[in-house]
């Protein structure tokens, strides 16, 4: 089965649940996003919940690849964290939690210690480009969506390129940091001109128009 969904809520606080799960995203979509997926013989998602009532972490069920772990949480200490200090917090939980089933099932662990160094080199900041570049028919030129996920929002921006040089970013929309925020932004990009251009949504709505690009 392949190891792909995380998710991380709190065991007895709903409210804390909805902050925790829009502010873990963008490390979880990072961390997913590296890891492509997993494949192994017992987990297809981790659920992590966050227990101040346990000192240690345990698999409390483990259903049809379906693992629910509960993990010590000390909120006093969570709740003076500042927005990076929080991106730790979640990175480390995740990292952590894998580590322990990973080293009860034989997991490759060195593989994502990796990971882990590479989000925290990325400064915790989730960035890519969404799908192929979309090139111009008359000039050298194309055009592709960039995605920067941070703790707080997503930035969705549109990329000119020229010879492989950015030539030109502009931003089309600005949403809360979770996936179902942004990704009705993910479109496509027609060229209507020689500089000038739309970005579609997923349902072919003009969602930014652009021109002298």
């Amino acid at each position: 089965m392949r190891f792909n969904k995380i998710d991380i809520h709190s065991e007895y606080n709903d409210e804390l649940t909805e902050t925790m799960r829009k502010e873990s995203a963008h490390i979880i979509d990072m961390y997913l996003r590296l890891l492509k997926y997993y494949d192994n013989d017992h987990c297809r998602k981790l659920n992590i919940s966050c227990n101040e009532k346990t000192s240690r972490p345990y698999i409390r069920s483990s259903l049809n690849g379906y693992i629910s772990l509960q993990a010590p949480f000390f909120p006093d200490q969570f709740f003076l964290l500042t927005p990076t200090g929080k991106s730790c917090f979640y990175l480390s939980l995740i990292h952590q939690s894998v580590m322990y089933i990973g080293s009860r099932w034989g997991w490759n662990l060195p593989y994502f210690t990796f990971i882990q160094g590479c989000i925290i080199s990325s400064n915790f900041k989730n960035q890519w480009m969404h799908g192929k570049p979309s090139k111009s028919c008359n000039i050298d030129k194309s055009a592709q969506l960039r995605i920067v996920q941070t703790i707080d929002k997503a930035n969705i921006s549109l990329v000119i390129t020229q010879k492989r040089k950015v030539i030109k970013k502009m931003l089309v929309t600005e949403t809360e940091p979770v996936p179902w925020a942004y990704r009705p932004y993910l479109g496509t990009i027609h060229w209507t001109g020689i500089d000038s251009l739309t970005v579609c949504g997923r349902e072919g709505q003009i969602i930014f128009e652009a021109s002298g690009v």
